[in-house]
This record gives C-alpha cells, structure tokens and sequence, in this order.
C-alpha cells in the first residue's frame, strides 16, 4: 500500500515528484464540489502540471461506475482534492467505488488524499465533524472510513483558519490515536510502515 496524506498537496507535493513526475494521475475534486472556497484544487491541479502529470478529472458523484473504474485502472496515481469529508465518503461508499479504490491500492498505485482526501484514510470520520459540517442527504448509516490507516488524520493542524478547532477536536478525542498535520507536512505510507516527513 502507498499513501501520500497531506493537509495541502501544493505545499508539500515537490516531496514526492518522481512518483508524479510524467504519470497519468486521475484527479477527484468530488470533496470541493459544494464547498465555497477552493483555491487549493487549483492550486493542486498546478503543480501536478508543473511536474508534467497527466491529469484525467472525475468527479466520482456524476460519472457512471464503469467509466470512473476505467479511469482508475488505467491510471497511476489516483488523487483526491480537499473538501467535505462526509460528502466525499458517502459518494464512495454508495457508488462502490470505495471497494474499487481499495483493490487498486492494494494492488499497489499511489494513492494521494488532500485534507478530506486522506481523512478519509482513517478508520471513522466522526472525529472531523467540527471541521466539516455533514451533508444534509448524507446517506450512510454510520462513519466509516476506508480503513487504510489505523489511526485518525487531523490536517491543518495549528493553522489559520482551522487552528481552534483543531486544538478543541485534539483535545476532544483525546482516547483516539490522532496524527495531527500541519500544511507543511505529509504522511507517507509504505506497505505497514508510516512516517511523518515535512517540507521546512
């Protein structure tokens, strides 16, 4: 399994330009779709350009499941923008996609999650409802998660505008076993092992 988890990929994803670096990339800014500012999808978008990836975009609540899983096959790295953390698992988990996308990674491509893309990651997202309010329509019956990791990611960790909240949602859920990051940090996760690596 290979992650790369992060807060703000434009930050921090020089860390990892060999594994981006001239690759088809599909690129999912479901997450951001209802959300009011999203300078961090173009920001996003920029760099996999500046790194010459090939980018496919998809947005997994519009596009029927053969055509997104075509795209996933056949791509190298599959990338999730920021957004709403409960919109984007709830699109996954009613369409499937989230099985397809378990198979592919443990197939072993490269996933990156931004923000809601690697909370994710985690075993439930209860934890992240300070952060992000949950849908109106969400559709699940709890807060899964995708379970790659066994601990909870909490991005933006001290940083402007989300420095209280994450401080209170630390705090909170002190019985969890929370990694906090900052936008200026990433989570890489190679087969069982993880490591936290950060850019200054």
């Amino acid at each position: 399994m290979k992650l790369f988890l992060c807060s703000h990929f434009s930050s921090v994803g020089n860390l990892i330009k060999e594994e981006v670096e001239n690759k088809k990339v599909i690129f999912v800014p479901t997450a951001s779709i209802h959300e009011g500012y999203t300078g961090y999808v173009n920001s996003a978008r920029k760099l996999f350009k500046k790194l010459g990836a090939i980018l496919t975009e998809m947005d997994i609540s519009k596009e029927e499941y053969s055509t997104i899983k075509s795209a996933f096959e056949e791509a190298d790295v599959i990338y999730f923008t920021g957004g709403n953390s409960f919109f984007l698992i709830d699109q996954l988990r009613k369409t499937g996609i989230d099985e397809l996308l378990k198979k592919e990674i443990m197939n072993g491509k490269l996933m990156i999650g931004e923000s809601a893309g690697a909370i994710i990651c985690s075993p439930t997202i209860t934890y992240i409802e300070q952060m992000d309010k949950k849908p109106e329509d969400y559709s699940q019956a709890d807060d899964k998660g995708l379970s790659f990791v066994d601990y909870y990611i909490l991005p933006h960790y001290l940083t402007v505008p989300f420095k209280k909240v994450t401080e209170k949602i630390l705090a909170e859920f002190s019985d969890l076993n929370i990694c906090p990051i900052s936008n200026h940090q990433a989570i890489i996760v190679n087969d069982e092992s993880s490591k936290v690596i950060c850019t200054n």
